[in-house]
C-alpha cells in the first residue's frame, strides 16, 4: 500500500471538497438559467441554447419588454 504524508491527504481532501462544491454550484447556476429561459421564452431551453448568444439576446429582449409592461397585478 502506498504511504503518503499527512499533508498530501489534506490536499486530496481539499481537492475533493472543492470539486464537490464547484459541481453543486454549477448545477445551481444551470437550474437558475433554465428557469430564466423558460420564463422569458415560455418554453424549455436545451443545452445548446444555454450557450447560444442569440438565445441570450432573445431572453434579454423579453425581460426588457416585460419590465416596460410592468407587473401583471399592480397593488
Amino acid at each position: 500500500m502506498l504511504r503518503l504524508r499527512p499533508e498530501v491527504y489534506a490536499e486530496i481532501v481539499y481537492l475533493i471538497v472543492l470539486g464537490v462544491g464547484i459541481t453543486i454550484s454549477a448545477w445551481i447556476v444551470t437550474r437558475r438559467m433554465r428557469r430564466r429561459f423558460k420564463k422569458a421564452l415560455r418554453r424549455n431551453a436545451s443545452d445548446a441554447e444555454l450557450t447560444s448568444i442569440k438565445t441570450w439576446m432573445k431572453v434579454e429582449e423579453e425581460e426588457e419588454q416585460e419590465a416596460k409592461r410592468g407587473p401583471l397585478n399592480p397593488t
